[in-house]
């Protein structure tokens, strides 16, 4: 086995060649192998096994005669036995061969004698490659800045570059994913609502049953580690039908107020009054601004418009520049905490709609909403549906006068 590796070695060296040169390589090929052989036997020496020592002085013994041998051969008879050592190898003869080499590896290299395939998955670190960079070569006239200095306008555009190429499209893709803007800037149309969407949104979870008000017993599911579970099925048919109250007030050009005095509610208010072309009260309802117009509402500067919402330059009578300003349709989005805004409604006639929680009472409002109104998720959910629907309506009568 050993010899017919010493001797392919040698052949895929170009080593057989007349004259002294290839006595030379030979001796030197087989002073490597005894080398190796050396370095065996002083191993097996080491061991506690002497039949082990006994095999391996014969099998360094049969090679030793086998180099000897390849040594008297001619150079004639070389070629017989390189087509030996082309024939391939059997199961055995191959696992020695893979042994002998990987054991005779750091030899060779150290020797150049023999030429051992090298390993493509090790990296030689004695070696330095000196490669000029990627970016230099795209960004030839880029300067690096100094250790001590920020990075340039150039260099962060490369390294830009360099993230969004190698790390830039890792990760995973999230669907599914709730953004809070959407329910205000986008909200779902009333045809796409449903039960799941408002779950989703949380307009279920009532108040503890400590704060239980017995009118809001038609809107209650049940009960869930003490808090009130509001029906939902009674929340999307009352939302419905508030919502087309809503675009059958915006269609014949009513006036719509918001009122919501919570934190965190003015953004949806804005957008939503925004929508149907309406007002808004998002700090405080100044109480009498419904009843009382001589003191609260008298200064407020009026003007008649059409049906498109544009002035139309009449001059207004003394009885209509001082008479009260009501709206058509009042939306509450926090009826517990304005219950002088819908009294005063009630008093001037004016239809609201309100969201009504499990501590609330529904009969405060004319067109109530079972929901939660504790969560800012839920209130810009239903808010904006309602803005939605009066949204179609503003469309639907705007069409209706530019083709009159």
């Amino acid at each position: 086995m050993s010899l017919r590796y010493c001797a392919k070695s040698l052949s895929n060296k170009g080593s057989f060649a007349l004259g002294s040169g290839a006595t030379r390589l030979l001796s030197s090929s087989s002073k490597a192998c005894n080398k190796a052989e050396g370095e065996a036997e002083v191993e097996v020496e080491s061991s506690n096994s002497s039949s082990s020592s006994v095999r391996q002085s014969e099998f360094n013994g049969s090679i030793s005669k086998l180099l000897e041998q390849a040594m008297r051969t001619p150079v004639e008879d070389m070629s017989v036995l390189e087509s030996k050592f082309r024939s391939p190898l059997t199961e055995k003869e191959q696992q020695l061969d893979e042994r002998l080499t990987e054991f005779l590896r750091k030899y060779a290299k150290q020797n150049k004698v023999l030429d051992l395939p090298e390993d493509s998955n090790k990296f030689d670190f004695s070696s330095k490659v000196v490669s000029q960079p990627l970016h230099t070569r795209e960004f030839p006239y880029l300067s690096q800045s100094g250790k001590d200095e920020p990075y340039s306008e150039q260099e962060l555009y490369v390294r830009q570059l360099k993230h969004a190429s190698h790390t830039g499209k890792l990760g995973a893709d999230i669907s599914n994913v709730y953004f809070p803007h959407k329910d205000i800037f986008n909200p779902p149309s009333l045809q796409q609502v449903s039960i799941e969407k408002l779950m989703a949104a949380g307009v279920h979870l009532g108040q503890s049953t400590a704060l239980y008000r017995a009118s809001t017993q038609p809107y209650i599911y049940g009960e869930y580690k003490g808090i009130h579970i509001i029906d939902l099925n009674q929340t999307l048919s009352h939302l419905k039908r508030a919502a087309k109250v809503v675009e059958g007030v915006a269609e014949n050009g009513g006036l719509i107020l918001f009122l919501g005095t919570r934190e965190g509610q003015k953004r949806a208010l804005v957008k939503a009054a925004e929508r149907v072309k309406g007002y808004y009260v998002a700090s405080k309802w100044v109480p009498g601004t419904l009843t009382n117009p001589t003191e609260i509402s008298s200064n407020w500067e009026r003007h008649e418009v059409d049906y498109l919402g544009n002035p139309t330059g009449r001059e207004l009578t003394l009885n209509e520049s001082t008479s009260i300003i009501k709206p058509d349709l009042m939306i509450v989005l926090n009826p517990t905490e304005n219950r002088n805004a819908l009294k005063e409604a009630m008093k001037a006639r004016v239809p609201t709609i309100g969201i009504i929680d499990t501590d609330s009472e529904p009969s405060l409002v004319t067109y109530p909403i079972p929901g939660n109104d504790d969560s800012l998720r839920s209130v810009n959910l239903l808010t904006g549906i309602l803005a939605k629907a009066g949204e179609r309506g503003v469309q639907t009568r705007l069409n209706l006068a530019s083709a009159a």
